[in-house]
């Protein structure tokens, strides 16, 4: 059966998009993400596969994520989304997610398609006067975002914030593994045309929303790595452009990060959209391939 989950909705697991809620006692956990770890000289380092936005009934921190997190020295994200990162995000999303003027969305698009994009656009309060000058990856991802937080995914709960907040009272290095404006490229950097497959794709997914975001989430929180593969990774090769700019290259550019995360004597998690460790061009399978040995934690 060819997978409905393609791309606009995996960015969820591997870009971070535009409450705390209490601990779970380990008896109460219903999601149990794959961790991964290296053990080198006195260095550890645990990698976390992510969800950048999360429903609140998904109860995934506790048990051994907690005991990680309570030891670790430094935390590695994609980004360290600071309140300045944040602003300059909503900057290059203005300057990179909208058409030229004269230009329009309805040009990449059927009648059909536009129809459906502006009554999606109204459900989340976008005015069509508005998505009509996006361009076509910025709609994907701002319908995405919106709507499934409308479907009760909270962007509080989702696995970066809820960490970075677990760890804000403690004296802990928090880093990246590349520049905001290299992850914001990877996703305004493709033709026009390459992008208006995106949203069509969104378009797909989006009448089918619930099934969408179910098999989104029992491939993360069964931490099945096949079965993660089939729901995140494959579908992706429907557009090979997008799939080796957002994943494969990011990828390896993480490798000599997390080499020099490997010299220090010290805890370390890495935390990151799912979807960049599995598969054969994933972190854990290009770590393998230098000769580390990675061990299945959770």
């Amino acid at each position: 059966m060819k997978s409905i989950l393609k791309i606009p909705f995996i960015i969820l697991l591997i870009i971070i998009p535009m409450s705390f809620v209490a601990t779970a006692a380990e008896e109460d956990l219903n999601a149990k993400p794959a961790i991964w770890s290296i053990e080198q000289d006195q260095s550890k380092v645990y990698f976390l596969g992510s969800v950048h936005l999360l429903p609140d009934d998904v109860k995934w921190y506790g048990g051994t994520l907690k005991e990680i997190v309570e030891e670790a020295d430094e935390v590695v994200f994609e980004v360290h989304m600071t309140p300045e990162k944040q602003r300059h995000a909503q900057q290059l999303t203005l300057q990179n997610g909208m058409l030229a003027p004269g230009d329009s969305l309805s040009n990449y698009l059927s009648k059909d398609e536009m129809d459906f994009i502006n009554e999606q656009a109204l459900a989340s309060g976008i005015p069509p006067a508005s998505i009509i000058n996006f361009k076509p990856w910025f709609a994907s991802v701002a319908l995405s975002v919106s709507t499934i937080i409308r479907e009760g995914w909270n962007p509080d709960s989702g696995v970066d914030k809820y960490i970075e907040k677990n760890i804000a009272s403690r004296d802990i290095k928090i880093s990246a593994l590349e520049k905001l404006e290299e992850q914001m490229a990877t996703l305004y950097d493709h033709p026009l045309e390459t992008q208006a497959e995106m949203l069509r794709d969104t378009i797909d997914q989006l009448k089918d929303i619930e099934k969408v975001t179910l098999d989104m989430i029992d491939s993360w929180s069964s931490g099945d790595e096949e079965l993660m593969i089939e729901t995140l990774i494959k579908p992706m090769f429907q557009q090979e452009d997008v799939y080796q700019k957002l994943l494969v290259q990011r990828n390896n550019n993480w490798i000599p990060v997390i080499e020099e995360l490997l010299t220090k004597k010290q805890n370390t998690l890495v935390v990151a959209g799912a979807a960049h460790f599995v598969g054969e061009d994933g972190v854990i399978k290009l770590l393998s391939d230098k000769g580390y040995m990675i061990k299945r934690v959770q």
